[in-house]
Parts: C-alpha cells; structure tokens; sequence
C-alpha cells in the first residue's frame, strides 16, 4: 500500500468580505456548532444519532399529513403536526419546531371547515421547504468540523493504517462509537482509493445505526483489500 497524502480545502460558507472568508466563516461555522450541540452537553456523537432519527421518520410523517389532509382527518392532522413539532423541538431543529408551532396555532384558530382546508394546502409544502433547509444547513455544519479536524495534511505508512483497524476492530468489538472518528480519518486517507469507497460506506452507515455487527463485517472486507 503505498502511503497517501490528505489535503482538504476549505469551501466557504457565506457571502462575507472576501480576504477575510476563511477566518470568519469558519469562526462562524464552529459558533453556529456549538450553539447547536450545546443543549445536548456538545455530544456531537448523540446529536448525530437523534438526527438520523428524525430524518428517518420525517419523510413518513409528511407523507401521513398529506395523506389526513385529503381525508379531511383533522383530528390525526393534527396530532401528527403536534409530535412531529415535539421531536423536532427535541432534536434543537429550531427552524422546523418554530414553523410547527406557528402553524398549530394557525390550525386551531381556523373557525371553520373551509379555512381548515385552505390552509392545509399550503402545510406540506412548506414543512418540506423549511426542513430541507434547517437540515441542509446543519448537515454542512457537521461536515465542516469532520474536514476540520482533518485538516493538516499527514503521510500514513502501511503499519499506522494497520494500527488503526486494529484499533477501530477493538471499538467495533466493544461497541464503542469512538469508531466513527477513525472511519472519519480512513475515508479521507483512502478517498482516491475506488477499491475500498463501498466497505467504508457499508463500514460507516452500520455505526451509525448502531450495527456494530455489520461494522465488523464491512471491516474485515475493506482489510482484505488493503
């Protein structure tokens, strides 16, 4: 294996004077993290995994809202708006929780049938908007501190990247989430490599949904191609 130079460079993130660009949209990016993280103790690990959950139920919950709204159900209508603004209120989604809130009280101020119906044509839509949005912005927030942290540019030998699945097997065994770190560091170490693009995949979605069986599978596959 012949040893791999990393070297990421830095996209900005807002229209701000540019010879000063990469200072301040970073300083602003980690601000906006650590404001993000902050109720959850700054566990990015935990926030990572709620995130996954709310994502993975969203699409069903607005598909069921579209599906009450042509059934002219608004009793499960609203009790769908009702909890999809409790988790995203417990996720810090503050965008998507502040839009909920403000149309539950739309929802029930509505003094009749007909002005029930007229506003819920405009519901979906916009929810699907406004968390397209919030969940874009956060997702480039969480990327930006992977890149960071990976930043300065390193030559691995053959016997540190060995080291490392050792070390990354030993999590995986224990069902440690510090793995995500290290199969953060492979990725970048091996992006050019096409060879091994699809066990890191496998490798990194399975700790994500906490698989960690699967995370083992996919690692003995991704060092049988090393």
């Amino acid at each position: 294996m012949k040893s791999t130079k990393i070297a990421v460079n830095q996209q900005p993130l807002d229209e701000i004077d540019k010879h000063n660009l990469n200072k301040v949209s970073s300083e602003s990016d980690n601000k906006d993290l650590e404001n993000l993280l902050k109720p959850f103790g700054g566990n990015e690990k935990f926030y990572r995994r709620l995130l996954k959950v709310f994502e993975a139920n969203l699409d069903q919950q607005l598909t069921n809202l579209e599906q009450m709204i042509l059934q002219n159900n608004t009793k499960e209508l609203m009790i769908i708006v009702h909890t999809l603004k409790g988790t995203s209120g417990t996720a810090g989604l503050t965008s998507i929780y502040q839009t909920l809130c403000a149309w539950e009280i739309k929802l029930k101020d509505a003094n009749s049938t007909n002005a029930f119906e007229i506003l819920c044509v405009d519901l979906v839509p916009q929810l699907r908007s406004v968390t397209q949005a919030e969940l874009s912005k956060i997702h480039a927030l969480l990327a930006e501190k992977e890149i960071e942290a990976q930043r300065i540019t390193v030559d691995y030998s053959i016997a540190e990247l060995t080291a490392m699945l050792a070390e990354l097997k030993q999590h995986l065994e224990n069902n440690n989430l510090e793995a995500v770190n290290i199969i953060l560091i492979l990725q970048n170490i091996l992006a050019n490599n096409l060879l091994v693009k699809h066990e890191l995949t496998v490798l990194y979605d399975a700790v994500e949904m906490l698989d960690f069986d699967n995370a083992l599978v996919a690692l003995s596959s991704l060092s049988n191609k090393l």
